[in-house]
């Protein structure tokens, strides 16, 4: 080793140089070849850290055999105590070999093994891609973010294990036997819970308006412009609040229900909506009445969701109660016409009217409302036997999806009815960008090639405003400022007003106000869910009138 070190060390001095100090003192400067010396330096490293790992592992050897010299030592341990320690030692080698082994494989499948790619079923969303390599991505951090986000979202058998994962965690909810069975996944949290004490009778009616109004509805392949005042100036006003936009009507944070066995299974999303809000909608939908004027009808539709009609009652004193809201939305209503479908919901509860797995309603549930609406409003309204009627089977919606993957639930699946009107082929629908923009000729239903999206099947997305110019000549345009409860209702007014357009409060940049006249609107309905109604969600509606 020593002569190894000198050959090393060869041709490393380059030169040597006597310097003499002022004490008289002499010292060698030596010139060094830079290069050669600095791997000298990492070569004497690399030897200093091999010999460490062979210090570690000789130092582990050693342990293990002084603990088997201490475990098999005859002067504590008779003979069968010795075997059963063998025993015990050979066993604890082979489960980390079985471990190690386990983790190989498994490794090897996440590699080898086709990865879960497009529409997850239990998510009710589009799985992860690999993220596309660009200069900006590298740089900003995005790329690597996203190998991760593919690497941990598109897990082979992913939905095999999901559903494992389901009938296990089941083990853990809370469970009441029998036909009042209930599996509450989440925490419950806290439910403002109030009670309506006034009363929601009216003194004065309010007058419906038949007529026509004067409009500037461009066709679909102009570029309409309707957010500019009559009086050619533009204003700005701050919103009342910004909000995230909410891509789904259904989760909140007071847990999900799952009531009920076999085919009377059902997932309900708890409420626990507040009078404020409810004070905030009624007043906000006021202003659309005095904006608009005497001419055109603003209609106020509250929507209940399952949660009303099929809570156990033993548990409805944890939540708040929705016909509580809607009355006290109800008293605060100036000019605005009530369209009162809790009542009619509540008499045909018993038909199949919600899903039991999704949050929304069944187009059943809307066919009932609509008629009550176009009753109120003085329309026609065909009736359910002229539709075509469309069954699509297994549909499991988003409430499946938050419930963890309910077993049960999965087990009996809902049966999704959607109706087409006869005028349907008379129809001309037209979508537009949250702009009112860049209109394009459509239809009014598709083909939903996934189960959970079966929603969908009209209108197809909330993110565009949609024109349906129907054949039913009786000069009335209803505009409808909705969430996705709302979509449903589209399809069974078709043969009420002579022009339908379609606005998702989360979705649409121009001005409401100045949009309602601009398409000369004669009516103007507002059908949300209670989970709009009575929440932060109200904001959307005044950020609309006043953006």
């Amino acid at each position: 080793m020593k002569e190894k070190r000198n050959n090393d060390a060869k041709g490393i001095v380059t030169g040597v140089e006597v310097v003499n100090s002022k004490e008289g003192k002499e010292t060698l400067n030596l010139s060094l070849d830079s290069q050669k010396y600095k791997k000298l330096q990492e070569k004497q490293q690399k030897n200093r850290r091999r010999a460490a790992r062979k210090q570690a592992v000789d130092n582990t050897k050693k342990s293990i055999k002084n603990k088997i010299r201490s475990e098999l030592d005859t002067s504590s341990h008779n003979e069968k105590d010795r075997e059963i320690m063998t025993y015990k030692l050979e066993m604890q080698f082979i489960n980390v070999v079985a471990i190690v082994l386990i983790i190989a494989v498994i490794s090897i499948m996440l590699i080898v093994v086709k990865r879960e790619s497009g529409m997850s079923e239990h998510d009710n969303r589009e799985l992860a891609k690999f993220p596309e390599l660009t200069v900006e991505s590298w740089f900003d951090g995005s790329f690597t973010s996203g190998i991760t986000d593919f690497y941990t979202d598109t897990i082979p058998y992913r939905e095999d294990m999901l559903t494992f994962s389901s009938k296990f965690s089941q083990l853990f909810g809370l469970k009441l036997g029998g036909a009042d069975r209930v599996v509450q996944h989440g925490n419950l949290g806290e439910v403002e819970t109030q009670t309506f004490t006034g009363s929601t009778t009216t003194t004065s009616k309010v007058e419906i308006f038949t007529g026509t109004q004067s409009t500037t509805t461009p066709k679909p392949e102009t570029t309409p412009d309707v957010t500019t005042p009559e009086n050619g100036t533009t204003t700005t006003t701050t919103p009342v609040t910004t909000l995230p936009v909410v891509e789904d009507d259904g989760r909140l944070s007071n847990g999900i229900l799952i009531v009920g066995e076999g085919e009377r299974v059902r997932a309900l999303e708890g409420y626990g909506g507040s009078f404020g809000y409810g004070n905030s909608y009624a007043s906000f939908v006021n202003n659309y009445k005095k904006d608009l004027g005497q001419y055109v009808n603003v209609y106020s539709m509250c929507i209940p969701t399952a949660f009303a009609f099929y809570c156990p009652s033993n548990l409805r004193e944890n939540y708040g109660d929705q016909l509580d809201n809607i009355n006290n939305i109800r008293t605060g209503l100036d000019g605005v016409i009530d369209i009162d479908i809790y009542s009619v919901l509540e008499e045909k509860k018993d038909e199949y009217i919600y899903s039991r797995t999704d949050h929304h309603w069944q187009p059943l549930g809307a066919f009932y409302a609509a008629q009550q609406f176009a009753s109120v409003a003085q329309v026609d309204f065909k009736d359910l036997s002229t539709y075509e009627k469309v069954v699509e089977e297994d549909f499991l919606g988003t409430l499946y999806a938050y419930s963890d993957y309910d077993a049960e639930l999965k087990k009996y699946p809902d049966t999704f009815t959607y109706y087409k009107p006869s005028n349907n082929n008379q129809l001309k629908v037209t979508y537009y960008d949250t702009d009112f923009r860049n209109g394009q000729a459509s239809q009014l239903f598709f083909k939903a090639y996934q189960k959970i999206n079966l929603y969908s099947s009209f209108l197809g997305t909330d993110k565009q405003i949609a024109h349906v110019n129907t054949d039913c000549n009786n000069g009335r345009t209803l505009v409808i400022f909705k969430d996705s409860f709302g979509n449903a209702l589209v399809p069974f007014l078709t043969g009420s007003f002579e022009n339908i357009y379609v606005v998702d409060l989360r979705y649409f940049t121009p001005n409401a106000i100045e949009f309602c006249k601009n398409v000369g609107a004669t009516d103007v309905l507002f059908a949300t869910c209670m989970f709009t109604c009575s929440s932060q969600k109200v904001n959307y509606i005044e950020n609309l009138r006043i953006q």
